[in-house]
């Protein structure tokens, strides 16, 4: 699995939990999608994913006590058991708060809605 040896860095300020979360996040977004790069954006504090059809698909933020898994076109996916949090126009994340929460069938699940959904976005 491709890792950015940047997102250690920006995660080695964080809490043990905070920091184990991310890790399984990001663990289980490059299961699913091998080709997915990884790319540290510090001015936002994120760790951001592009696809090379779909583009930029989402980024983990740390915080101080959860990561946010957000989908950039996430008011756009379908959530049936309304898992997404977020009121905006455009995104919606996913929050763990420990890396137990993290279920790879569910993000597996969001992952695959939002590359498809970026890709036909960027084929019109």
């Amino acid at each position: 699995m491709p890792r950015n040896p940047e997102a250690d860095d920006l995660l080695s300020a964080h809490p043990d939990a905070v920091r184990a979360t991310a890790h399984r996040v990001r663990a289980v977004l490059l299961d699913a999608h091998p080709q997915l790069e990884e790319r540290v954006r510090r001015g936002w504090h994120s760790i951001n994913y592009r696809d090379p059809v779909a583009g930029f698909v989402c980024a983990v933020f740390p915080t101080a006590d959860r990561v946010q898994l957000v989908f950039e076109h996430g008011a756009r996916l379908p959530d049936p058991e309304r898992r997404l949090t977020g009121t905006g126009r455009q995104v919606r994340a996913l929050v763990f708060t420990a890396p137990d929460e993290v279920d790879p069938d569910v993000v597996g699940t969001f992952l695959d809605h939002a590359v498809e959904l970026g890709a036909g976005l960027r084929a019109r």
